[in-house]
């Protein structure tokens, strides 16, 4: 059966099968878990999974799914520097962000609010004592800019970044500008290569290295 990439009635791209050319790695670090990344952590099953998630719920889903794996988990939020904010757990925990939603993202008010310990990725990385490649997915529901500005160490030894990122629409106040992440991710030397999905709000767009340079 022919696998279908583009939805006629939505109007959305879903191919995730690119991610079958990804680069190898030596560990796959997973920021934002939500529900489990199910499709890359089965990818890179073989390698170091490094989770990073600050809901109990998440944390619960990876000893679950990953058991049998080499996992670590950090509850920790991430973001530019190192602070405490507070995080919106909405009722789809997997919507929980650390930004106010717009009215063109709301689907309710969140059912709690909690205080989370922000770290750069940076430091997270020297925490877990990572040792040679890297690949990066990240998907904080409009906080991936300020995940960004604090890896700059870490970009260095990254080999793909797969960002859940925000365009066109503003669904959260003081959101990011998909241009401002681009160029973000030029200075750090990464060229856009493959969408892997494409929606309304989001698309899921995978960065490397520029070889060129």
């Amino acid at each position: 059966m022919k696998r279908k990439i583009y939805h006629k009635n939505t109007g959305m791209y879903v191919d995730w099968e690119q991610i079958s050319t990804l680069p190898k790695i030596d560990n796959f670090i997973d920021i934002g878990v939500g529900q489990g990344t199910q499709l890359l952590w089965k990818k890179f099953k073989n390698k170091k999974i490094i989770c990073i998630d600050p809901l109990d719920y998440s944390e619960n889903i990876v000893k679950q799914k990953l058991k049998k794996n080499n996992y670590s988990f950090y509850k920790y939020a991430v973001g530019a520097k190192k602070q405490i904010k507070t995080l919106n757990v909405e009722k789809n925990l997997g919507r929980s962000t650390l930004l106010k939603v717009t009215k063109k993202n709301f689907e309710g008010k969140p059912k709690s609010k909690i205080k989370v310990l922000v770290k750069t990725l940076d430091s997270i990385v020297q925490e877990s004592n990572v040792k040679g490649s890297i690949g990066i997915k990240i998907d904080v529901e409009g906080y991936e800019l300020e995940i960004i500005k604090g890896a700059k160490k870490t970009l260095k030894k990254t080999h793909f970044v797969i960002i859940e990122a925000r365009h066109n629409h503003k669904t959260f106040h003081k959101q990011y500008k998909l241009s401002e992440l681009m160029m973000l991710m030029t200075k750090n030397n990464f060229v856009l290569t493959k969408i892997l999905t494409a929606k309304p709000f989001i698309a899921d767009l995978c960065f490397q290295p520029n070889k060129k340079k």
